[in-house]
């Protein structure tokens, strides 16, 4: 998986500045911060798509597997919703190891690093999502929403990252406190639901020609060794090209 080159403005929200545009010495440094933070970076993302099991308005269960969500919010973020995603990204641990030694030897430069990564992982959860609505055309998806929003509690991190591998897959862990490691990543669910008139297919359909979705389908940036005892081997597209 290769990393697109970082948004700015995406970058200076991040930074603090709203509306405003940072002056051309910010500007230059996050040109400057751009290519050791793309070096430093091994994107990688993992996922899986469950149907949802309506247990209660505060407890959803989740086909083959033993997760569950818990919590009025993500009740009602998924209640329509025929299927649940669970997703996760990382931008990898030598993005950590560098916004470190910035904070050591240069912390303008680390301050704008650490929100050029912000943006850089908001872009992969960004283009994941394009690649769902090429996975499950005439579908809605709900906004992302991760453990610690809301009443969805944050110890379901440890869960989450089990049932996805994603140790294994793209070497994202969790510490005691329920925190990721490495610290540029990010979990999230999202739900599906399929449209709800043909007026709003029509309209999905109409954007997804308009953004020419053509992203390649794959489970991530998993190396082959992984797909050996992957719980989602039968599922994935890149099993599929490997094996052919």
């Amino acid at each position: 998986m290769v990393l697109k080159p970082i948004d700015r403005k995406e970058t200076a929200l991040y930074l603090g500045y709203g509306k405003h545009e940072p002056d051309e010495i910010i500007l230059k440094m996050m040109d400057e911060c751009e290519g050791p933070l793309m070096e430093a970076a091994r994107p990688a993302y993992a996922f899986g798509v469950f149907d949802t099991i309506i247990c209660s308005e505060e407890r959803i269960a989740l086909s083959e597997c033993t997760l569950e969500l818990t919590g009025k919010d993500i009740g009602k973020l998924l209640r329509n919703c025929g299927k649940a995603v669970l997703f996760a990204a990382t931008l990898g641990s030598g993005v950590d190891a560098l916004i470190r030694r910035l904070q050591v030897n240069d912390m303008p430069k680390a301050l704008i690093t650490d929100a050029m990564a912000g943006a850089a992982i908001e872009q992969i959860c960004n283009d994941f999502q394009a690649e769902l609505a090429v996975r499950f055309p005439g579908t809605v998806q709900t906004m992302r929403y991760s453990p610690g929003y809301g009443d969805l509690p944050l110890s379901l991190q440890k869960e989450l990252l089990a049932t996805l591998e994603a140790g294994k897959r793209i070497g994202l862990t969790v510490t005691d406190g329920s925190m990721l490691t490495p610290v540029k990543s990010v979990t999230a669910i999202i739900g599906l639901r399929d449209a709800d008139s043909e007026e709003e297919a029509l309209k999905l359909k109409d954007r997804m020609a308009a953004e020419d979705f053509t992203a390649e389908l794959s489970v991530g940036n998993c190396g082959k060794e992984a797909c050996q005892g992957c719980a989602f081997h039968d599922r994935c597209h890149k099993a599929e090209k490997e094996e052919a």
